[in-house]
């Protein structure tokens, strides 16, 4: 069982105390207890009292509606009654008064009700001096008048500050909780943004995929074309027949096999990729001189290779124009970038290893973070295309990889940023055209250096 609480005390409100106030004043008027001299003697005297005590009591029950014209209802019956020896009970009645008005009247009327306080105790003083013809006398009645008028005031003083400082925390925890729902609401709103800015990424990127497939497939149905339009142009010929539909079953095997890649690229998007120039491998001199003309010192090792798929063959260069734009934008200046392309085991690997600047340096480039990658260097045509955003360029390297089957992984590495790339080759046919392509590749990257 939860612990009982204590039991507490009914609260009066402000006509119980004037009630209690009420009886107090009765009980001690019937002893002849009075507040500052013997009380007078005879029926009307206690008349006298009581009916004081009665419009006092019966004005608190209003003090905090009209405090002011309490306090000067109190003053009066309290005056009054000093007549016939005072009230213990109006004394009682005034003080409650006196502090109700410090706590409910605005600031310039406590002020008049202080500064009126102060000189009615000063007034107290040099009465008693007069009176009682003495210092003794005079500091008697200016305790007394302290006591009984400045020190509600006081009190009602302290209260009162006590009220406010609570206010003003309460408004303050309201405004910090406000602060607090503000802030939630915009970590809410980035993340929105960041997962819109992800996905548009992933989407251009989707559709810069199916673009460089569109123009692959295009040229090979061109290539069927004209295979088709050569042996029917000539005169019937066995071996030349033979040889042009084994070209012509060739080109549509490998445009199947681009057509099958690029509905897996776009399975994830609609819309129709725009047209556009295709890039392999063989635009890898492009990508290194481009680097270095950013101040790097690219070394390129790709090894002899087959021909590679032209899905692959694309996103391989992108990754790596990709993770060079990278190295340009965020390494230090004239750092050492190592590019190697390899193939085995079924698959493509390319690995961008680039220079970590050291700690508290700087470059005048600097506008993203290091993963934040370039986007697509040759979207626009060539190297020197923007970046797609903040934090989307390896975002965009890994949708590449991942759409093959393949992966990317980034990170330091020691004292490099590590970018490797893996691309399965599959079983897909590979590009017309394009047998020659990787075998010659370390070659003309060196002519291009």
């Amino acid at each position: 069982m939860p612990p009982r609480r204590p039991a507490r005390w009914p609260r009066l409100d402000d006509r119980g105390v004037a009630l209690v106030y009420l009886g107090v004043g009765l009980l001690l008027l019937g002893l002849g207890v009075t507040s500052t001299a013997p009380a007078a003697d005879g029926p009307g005297a206690d008349a006298l009292h009581a009916a004081l005590l009665v419009v006092g009591c019966a004005a608190l029950a209003a003090k905090r509606r009209h405090p002011l014209a309490v306090l000067l209802v109190a003053t009066g019956a309290f005056a009054g009654s000093l007549a016939v020896g005072g009230s213990v009970g109006l004394l009682l009645v005034l003080v409650d008064a006196l502090y109700t008005a410090g706590v409910q009247l605005p600031t310039r009327a406590r002020r008049w009700l202080a500064a009126a306080a102060v000189l009615l105790t000063v007034a107290a003083g040099i009465a008693g001096w007069v009176l009682a013809d003495g210092v003794r006398g005079a500091v008697q009645a200016l305790l007394l008048a302290a006591a009984l008028l400045v020190t509600p005031l006081w009190w009602a003083s302290d209260v009162r500050s006590r009220t406010e400082l609570a206010a003003s925390e309460a408004r303050r925890a309201a405004l910090e909780r406000q602060q607090a729902d503000l802030a939630r609401a915009h970590a809410a709103d980035v993340e929105r943004i960041a997962d819109l800015d992800r996905d548009a990424a992933v989407q251009e990127e989707r559709a810069a995929m199916a673009r460089d497939l569109h123009d692959v497939v295009a040229s090979r149905l061109s290539a069927i074309a004209i295979h088709a339009e050569a042996a029917l142009a000539g005169t019937p010929d066995a071996g030349r027949d033979r040889a042009a539909l084994g070209a012509v079953r060739a080109e549509a095997v490998a445009s199947l096999a681009e057509m099958r890649s690029m509905v897996l690229v776009l399975r994830g998007g609609g819309g129709d990729p725009p047209a556009g120039a295709a890039a392999g491998l063989d635009r890898l001199p492009d990508l290194v001189a481009d680097a270095e003309g950013r101040g790097l010192d690219v070394r390129v090792s790709a090894s002899p290779q087959p021909a590679l798929p032209a899905v692959v063959d694309q996103a391989a260069y992108r990754i790596a124009a990709e993770a060079l734009r990278n190295a340009a934008a965020h390494g230090p200046a004239g750092g050492r970038v190592d590019v190697r392309v390899a193939a085995g085991d079924g698959a493509l690997e390319v690995e961008v290893v680039s220079a970590l600047r050291p700690a508290g340096g700087a470059r005048a480039d600097d506008a993203v973070p290091r993963d934040a990658g370039a986007g697509d260097a040759d979207r626009a045509g060539g190297p020197g295309r923007a970046a797609l955003g903040s934090a989307t360029g390896l975002l965009t390297m890994r949708e590449r990889a991942r759409s093959l089957g393949g992966d990317v992984t980034a990170g330091p590495d020691g004292a490099r940023w590590r970018v490797r790339a893996v691309l399965p080759l599959g079983d897909a046919a590979p590009a017309a055209g394009a047998a020659g392509r990787p075998a010659a590749l370390a070659t003309r990257t060196a002519a291009a250096r």
